[in-house]
């Protein structure tokens, strides 16, 4: 099974549907003390979240330089428990969750049928036989659904969903530790080293800490009881974090090249198109692995590389891209950003796509529409910033 040829009206951007007027979305467990830090609500991902409170620029400055608290209490969570749950989730993501040890945090990828992505979720190997899956902002039942349709009578494996139950807090900064120790103690953030999750008890309830970044900076997720979150998040702004909002968030997860599905990943963008290569497992000890779009991402990657790939654009001017935006290269179409933002550390625009593979980042350049007037731009690799507070510091002492 192969994909189809592709061209430049592939990998079209995914633009949200508005909600309807009179729509009803769901309601974050701590809305009323986002209110109180003088939040600026959205409808997104189906729920209604704070896109800024401050400013957005202010929060990514915080970000970069100590240390944020942000809510990610829209993305999906449940639990897989048994003592065949990483054999269960080996059967729905592409990357081979038997391979991953107790106590890691890792992406993971589940793919469609036809090779294209359906998500990008965080599995946390708290210990043998017991998984908690976060999953992307677009997938938050799906992911859950897809995992409970492979479990097996003899399987001895329960799902439990956590997205009602439970509260995802993500403290993320270079600071992030310093600052945790006046929230839960100086031992919990030492504790647990970059890369691993651990349950421990916090305010006499079982909590789940995870050392995880998602913005190229040092960061933490705590997946917390409601009662203890309010606690936790009312003690994090006492102890100096800044309250951060989606849209300080995206920005910064593009700046460390974080792609998300499927904003990032339209179809028919497979794990190969988009980077991710890294996170599928096509064979285990046995031999091919088979999982949903097996086959079709062998044929991709006997390829050796796809004909198409997503890089990164560094716009030369102050203008800036939308998603959406048409890129040409000597007059011709060659693509569309499938996101774009403007960054606060490189001081210009950046945007994403997925361009021809003769497209060398470092090399090549490509023209990118800004409402109606081109703007020239270098194709780079991601990710833009590989060390955002490197980078920070030594504009400083320059």
């Amino acid at each position: 099974m192969t994909q189809p040829s592709i061209g430049p009206e592939d990998f079209l951007p995914v633009i949200p549907a508005p909600v309807p007027a009179g729509g009803r979305t769901n309601v974050l467990a701590l809305a009323h003390l986002h209110m109180k830090s003088g939040w600026h609500p959205a409808p997104v991902h189906s729920f209604t979240v704070p896109l800024w409170y401050g400013g957005m620029y202010d929060e990514q400055q915080a970000a970069r330089e100590r240390a944020v608290i942000l809510d990610r209490s829209h993305l999906g969570r449940f639990y897989v428990t048994g003592e065949r749950a990483s054999e269960v989730l080996a059967r729905v993501f592409a990357t081979d969750t038997r391979r991953i040890p107790p106590g890691s945090i890792r992406r993971l990828v589940a793919c469609r049928p036809d090779g294209s992505i359906l998500d990008i979720a965080t599995g946390c190997h708290v210990e043998a036989g017991r998984w908690l899956i976060v999953t992307g902002p677009r997938a938050q039942v799906r992911l859950r659904e897809e995992v409970e349709a492979v479990v097996r009578p003899e399987d001895d494996v329960m799902v439990r969903d956590r997205l009602a139950e439970s509260v995802l807090l993500s403290v993320q900064g270079p600071e992030a530790a310093d600052m945790l120790e006046h929230v839960v103690g100086q031992t919990i953030p030492s504790a647990v080293p970059p890369g691993e999750a651990h349950e421990i008890l916090l305010g006499g309830f079982r909590a789940l800490v995870a050392h995880h970044s998602e913005t190229g900076e040092d960061g933490y997720w705590f997946l917390l009881s409601g009662e203890v979150a309010e606690h936790f998040w009312e003690n994090s702004l006492v102890a100096g974090m800044t309250p951060a909002g989606l849209a300080a968030f995206d920005a910064m997860r593009l700046e460390a090249g974080l792609i998300e599905a499927p904003t990032e990943t339209p179809a028919p963008a497979t794990p190969y198109h988009a980077g991710l290569g890294d996170l599928v497992d096509l064979e285990d000890a046995a031999g091919p692995r088979e999982f949903p779009g097996a086959a079709v991402l062998r044929a991709v990657a006997s390829l050796g590389r796809p004909e198409r790939e997503l890089v990164g654009l560094r716009l030369d001017g102050p203008r800036l891209a939308k998603r959406g935006a048409r890129i040409t290269a000597n007059g011709r179409d060659v693509g569309a950003a499938v996101n774009a933002a403007y960054s606060p550390v490189l001081k210009t625009g950046i945007a994403l796509a997925y361009l021809p593979a003769t497209f060398a980042p470092g090399l090549a350049r490509v023209e990118i529409d800004t409402d109606g007037v081109g703007q020239m731009a270098d194709v780079v690799s991601l990710p833009f910033i590989p060390g955002p507070r490197e980078l920070l510091l030594g504009q400083a002492g320059g």
